[in-house]
């Protein structure tokens, strides 16, 4: 089965069935603004809000409601990792001081229409900041801070008991003038928690790993204090065993950021709550911002994007040594496909939006480059097959829609829209349900390895071909620049970013040219294969040279496309006739005069001579038309 996807927009939700399909499945429109929604981690449930209800689905297409709550003003949404708790957060209200805005409703259950549902816990958050409890990966703990300390409760699912007035453990503060700003519980099946104290009264900042231990915890697994952190962002690895602390201060103290400065801590620790021991390194970076740091869903390896433009990419072990670093370049993200082959690396925001896709299994060989322009959202599908790039409100209110890439760099689906708020995939349970309900049966994970992940998404083979929806069509002919540069951006690197000038020959002949420094880029004639596509049947079409002619009126076009995906190049190998040489000729002239434009039109100061070539653009376009050349 495909994965599925979920859209957002002011007025409706849409499910969106995945490759080969690309089919909406389902759409719930409302009479009032969606204002808050949410996809359950365990892929069980869609829960969204509008002014004066609640309501959460499930079923195979989301099409089943479960229940409607009338909660009015539900700004925001959380659930368990599990799924077996939604959390809602409605706006403090200034009538009712003592009114409980937070609720905690438990979902694995049988829910009947007439049967009054009521919530498990509730208490008072007046900011939407952490508003919400920590849960442990099988909703089994639970953690809330009470100012000084924290307070753990063992998860009774059986009466849906939250008792945090007597706790399984309590974390105090050690300090009366420091207190805890940012914690977070690990996703390991036994959890530990890592806490940070920022720097206070000339007394450096902290940072821990504590054990969940019945009673009060004095423990310590392992401790780094350091000062410059007024704030931090902590990131586990997903066994558990290792967490990263981003480090901010507010301002930078040389003048060199707007944005302060960033420092990077890996803590870490070996045995079931560290028993083996822990260990703590200041990772060593690149001078300049930290703009992404990742982990491998392994849990072996980390990458970090860093530095002033071009910025530094580096791959770390485990004990912060670096393992491989990529040539600098203009990227600010990184993501790790779910098995952990695939690694992306974007540059989004006020970049240009270039993509490049790197094989983890291959000596970290770039694959596959595209351009993803205007992209607010990335996300990987949850087999790794497939990546989602989309443009959101209110990150920009203009050309919103939605793209979906296989990993090959091939554009598979387009959507445009009006206003799109928020995209997600929806993962697969990882656990038993009982037959035709949402209802967990087995807490035991579906067994399942990094390189064979639950829900694979469908391969494309020979069998299976990839059939273009016929958005993607109407979308590249309305956006020539873009379908070009998409077509471009293939493991040779020489796709440029949508809507950046392309030379006359290369509109003509597509941007599919061979590198000769690149030895992954097969020579003229060769069929380029890619992972996670069929290779190409024999054939008879060889190219035999490396030479690509311009295209005249009424000839071929130089590249044949296989119906396996594959590009083969069919240019002859043939003595240039005189009227290609003069086509040449003045293509060249062309490419100088656009280049000139392009430094006039940033304000460089030209020579009189150069001015004059500029004014001579009509005249070689005239003389191109002349010999049969035509712009497409």
């Amino acid at each position: 089965m495909a994965s599925q996807f979920v859209l957002k927009t002011s007025q409706d939700i849409e499910l969106f069935q995945g490759y080969p399909v690309f089919k909406q499945q389902s759409t719930d429109s409302n009479d009032s603004q969606t204002i808050s929604s949410l996809i359950s981690p365990c892929g069980r449930f869609l829960a969204f809000s509008t002014k004066t209800e609640v309501k959460v689905f499930t079923g195979e297409t989301l099409e089943t409601q479960l229940f409607k709550l009338p909660l009015i003003d539900v700004y925001d949404l959380h659930f368990s990792p599990s799924g077996n708790y939604l959390s809602t957060w409605e706006r403090a209200s200034n009538i009712e001081p003592d009114h409980k805005n937070v609720k905690i409703w438990y979902l694995n259950e049988e829910f009947q229409d007439d049967q009054p549902i009521e919530p498990v816990y509730e208490y008072q958050a007046k900011t939407q900041n952490g508003w919400s409890l920590q849960f442990s990966k099988l909703d089994n703990y639970a953690i809330r801070l009470f100012k000084k300390e924290l307070r753990i409760v063992k998860v009774d699912h059986k009466h849906k008991r939250f008792d945090f007035d007597n706790p399984y453990a309590t974390l105090t503060q050690e300090s009366e003038t420091q207190f805890f700003s940012t914690y977070l519980i690990s996703p390991a099946d036994h959890p530990t928690i890592c806490t940070f104290t920022p720097e206070k009264g000339g007394k450096p900042a902290l940072l821990t790993i504590w054990p969940i231990l019945e009673g009060k915890i004095t423990k310590k697994i392992a401790t780094k204090t350091f000062f410059k952190a007024d704030s931090c962002q902590l990131k586990w690895n997903l066994q558990g065993n290792a967490v990263l602390c981003l480090a901010i201060t507010d301002f930078d103290s040389s003048n060199q950021s707007y944005y302060g400065e960033n420092t990077l801590y890996l803590l870490s620790f070996q045995g079931v709550n560290g028993t083996l021991g822990g260990s703590s390194v200041r990772v060593s970076l690149t001078k300049g911002p930290i703009h992404d740091f990742t982990w491998s869903p392994t849990s072996r390896q980390f990458g970090v994007i860093s530095g002033f433009m071009p910025a530094t990419i580096a791959f770390f072990d485990l004990k912060g040594n670096v393992v491989h670093s990529l040539p600098q370049q203009a990227k600010n993200t990184m993501l790790f496909s779910p098995t952990g082959r695939y690694i992306l690396i974007g540059g989004f925001g006020n970049l240009q939006g270039s993509v490049e896709i790197l094989d983890r299994h291959d000596k970290f060989k770039c694959i596959t480059k595209f351009n993803a322009t205007n992209t607010s959202v990335c996300k990987w599908s949850p087999g790794g097959e497939f990546i989602m790039t989309a443009t959101t409100s209110p990150r920009l209110r203009v050309d919103n829609g939605i793209k979906v890439w296989h990993v090959t760099g091939k554009l598979v689906f387009v959507k445009e829209f009006k206003e799109l708020l928020k995209v997600d995939w929806r993962s697969p349970c990882n656990f038993k349900t009982i037959k035709d309900s949402h209802i967990i049966k087995d807490w035991n994970p579906i067994s399942t390895s990094n390189d064979e992940p639950l829900a694979l998404d469908p391969k494309i083979s020979s069998k299976v071909q990839l059939q273009v929806d016929a958005s993607v069509a109407a979308f590249e002919a309305k956006n020539p620049n873009t379908a070009n540069a998409n077509k471009g951006g293939t493991s040779n690197g020489q796709g440029k970013p949508a809507g950046a000038y392309r030379p006359p020959h290369a509109r003509r002949l597509g941007s599919n040219t061979s590198s000769g420094s690149n030895s992954s880029n097969a020579s003229a004639g060769r069929v380029r294969t890619v992972p996670g596509m069929a290779p190409p049947k024999e054939n008879n079409v060889a190219a035999k040279s490396k030479r690509r002619r311009p295209k005249k009126e009424n000839t071929p076009d130089a590249n044949t496309i296989q119906s396996n995906g594959a590009v083969v190049d069919g240019s002859a190998n043939k003595e240039a006739s005189p009227e290609e040489k003069k086509i040449r000729s003045l293509l060249k002239k062309l490419r100088s005069i656009e280049t000139l434009k392009q430094r006039q039109a940033v304000g460089d100061k030209l020579e009189d001579t150069q001015v004059l070539k500029i004014q001579t653009e009509e005249k070689v376009l005239s003389d191109l038309q002349k010999l049969g050349w035509k712009d497409e």
